[in-house]
């Protein structure tokens, strides 16, 4: 499958690729600047050949990488996610999109969940979708160091929601690629902020506890 990761250095961006081209996904790492994607897609390509896998992995403006692909990931800081894929949109047409944004706020030492006036990122990030794109939200809670140590199995559940069921089958199917992450469909993408509100508490979890890497695990 081709994949695009808009932005693909942010936290979960390293792991989900190197993952996902180990099982052979064709992967697109998009940027504002072309320059600075190639850059980063040759440190990737340079990582997975030094543990013996040919990866394909192209560096690409964003919007070139958005329109190569058939999921595009958001990897990019709630305060541009919106505006990047309101940029980007004449590229985006019947793709998958897939949303890990979390808009939190710091107070003190404290992270807290801080949503747009639509109530979450995900609902943002709709209204500057075309009709035609299918939105799921899902990785927010994916620990980024771990996910990143490509042999290290990680048993977490990963909490999904989105208003296409095909869309969604396609995202658990590429998510229980990786070994030991299963799906939880949670439902409709209204669901979303209640997903996203999870992501401040293992946060300030994280930063309590260190060096624990908390997630989530439903039993």
């Amino acid at each position: 499958m081709k994949i695009s990761l808009l932005g693909g250095t942010g936290d979960i961006a390293e792991g989900l690729v190197l993952r996902w081209s180990k099982v052979g996904h064709e992967i697109f790492i998009g940027s504002r600047s072309e320059e600075k994607a190639q850059g980063i897609a040759t440190e990737y390509i340079d990582k997975l050949k030094g543990l013996g896998i040919e990866p394909k992995i192209h560096g690409l403006a964003n919007a070139d990488a958005a329109k190569e692909s058939e999921v595009i990931i958001i990897s990019i800081p709630p305060e541009y996610a919106a505006s990047t894929i309101e940029q980007v949109g004449g590229s985006i047409t019947d793709q998958i999109v897939v949303t890990p944004v979390v808009s939190m706020k710091k107070e003190g030492k404290t992270f807290l969940f801080n949503p747009p006036s639509q109530g979450s990122s995900a609902l943002e990030i709709k209204e500057k979708l075309p009709e035609t794109a299918k939105l799921v939200s899902a990785y927010h809670n994916l620990p980024a160091k771990e996910l990143a140590k490509i042999d290290e199995e990680l048993n977490y559940d990963v909490v999904i929601c989105g208003d296409d069921e095909d869309a969604k089958a396609v995202i658990t199917k590429l998510t229980e690629q990786i070994p030991n992450l299963s799906v939880l469909d949670a439902g409709a993408l209204s669901v979303s902020p209640m997903i996203e509100a999870i992501t401040p508490l293992i946060v300030n979890l994280n930063i309590r506890y260190k060096p624990q890497h908390f997630s989530v695990k439903f039993v």
